[in-house]
């Protein structure tokens, strides 16, 4: 009986900040979707993969007020807000400007998710923060090279943002020996005409990030980090594993089994977890043990071998996505 009377109270709460969200911003309020609704901090145990759970909060979240006339603007609310808590996030949001990966480049530094076509969309602001944040420990921690996988790049912008910050991190930190820090930011869509659109927006002012561009030259810059490609979500990309940080810009309806094998010990991924159109959190997945010994295979990551006690999983806040796609349900 509790748990009902929670859920309807919730379930008020949120109609009621999605009213006011239609009001106040009502060119997005048909695609109310890659934002945060509420914090949600809880563990989720081993035997809690197949169902996610969903526990409210009282707490308010700072979002849907850091909206900006400029991105450095956006970027400093943001971080007035709590939101960004280290330079170096600060650093790579402020490099790539919203409006070069958004249609309307009047509400580009307005904090609210956008559509960008084909049913898709991209991030409110506040979200992209909160996935850089929780990244950021994992990519500090890695000793040599840091190897990043965006699924579902959309326009770019959160790719070219990784991308940006792994610069910055490969260039001020060492690994105590003489050898380089390099990195690799891989950004894939099941979209090939969203893959197109990524890597235009990222040669308005980021070209400089891309290893490959549209007309196939190579980039011989120093800065060139990412890379992106038409890919399935729910596959991944095995050849290029393990990563030291995953991100899923795409709710999936059940753990991605074959994304959690892709992580470096040490890795963490951001997925939102939950049905298109229910409930959904943000889940934080921390690889404890095991190891992706199949590195080099264009195959599918084997779920047979999947040990659930190699991750810790941690529930962040609930969220409204947009699904990740099943290719083969198509």
């Amino acid at each position: 009986m509790t748990h009902i009377a929670t859920s309807l109270l919730w379930t008020t709460s949120r109609e009621r900040t999605n009213r006011r969200f239609a009001r106040v911003f009502p060119f997005a309020a048909a695609a109310l979707v890659c934002c945060a609704l509420a914090p949600v901090p809880v563990v989720v145990t081993a035997s809690a993969l197949d169902i996610p759970s969903f526990q409210p909060s009282v707490n308010a979240m700072r979002a849907w007020t850091c909206h900006g006339r400029t991105q450095q603007e956006m970027v400093s609310k943001l971080k007035q807000a709590g939101i960004i808590k280290h330079d170096v996030v600060q650093d790579a949001m402020n490099k790539v400007d919203r409006a070069n990966y958004v249609l309307d480049r009047a509400s580009a530094h307005v904090d609210a998710p956008q559509s960008i076509g084909y049913g898709q969309t991209i991030s409110a602001p506040h979200m992209h923060a909160h996935v850089l944040e929780d990244l950021l420990p994992a990519l500090l921690s890695s000793k040599k090279s840091i190897s990043i996988l965006d699924v579902g790049c959309g326009s770019g912008y959160l790719t070219a943002c990784l991308g940006r910050l792994v610069n910055t991190l490969t260039t001020t930190t060492t690994t105590g020996t003489d050898d380089e820090r390099t990195a690799n930011v891989y950004g894939i869509d099941f979209l090939p005409e969203l893959v197109t659109f990524s890597m235009q927006n990222m040669q308005k002012e980021d070209g400089d990030l891309l290893v490959q561009s549209s007309s196939g030259s190579v980039s011989g810059s120093h800065t060139a980090t990412v890379e992106l490609k038409v890919g399935d979500g729910w596959k991944g990309l095995p050849e290029a594993a393990p990563f030291d940080a995953i991100h899923v810009g795409a709710a999936a309806d059940t753990f991605p089994k074959n994304l959690m094998s892709q992580l470096a010990v040490g890795g963490i991924m951001i997925c939102p977890v939950g049905p298109d159109g229910g409930y959904q959190s943000l889940y934080k997945i921390k690889r404890l043990h095991g190891s992706f010994s199949d590195k080099h295979s264009s195959s599918t990551t084997d779920t047979n071998s999947f040990t659930e006690s190699d991750y810790d999983i941690q529930e962040l806040i609930g969220v409204r996505y947009v699904p990740l796609v099943h290719l083969n349900d198509e």
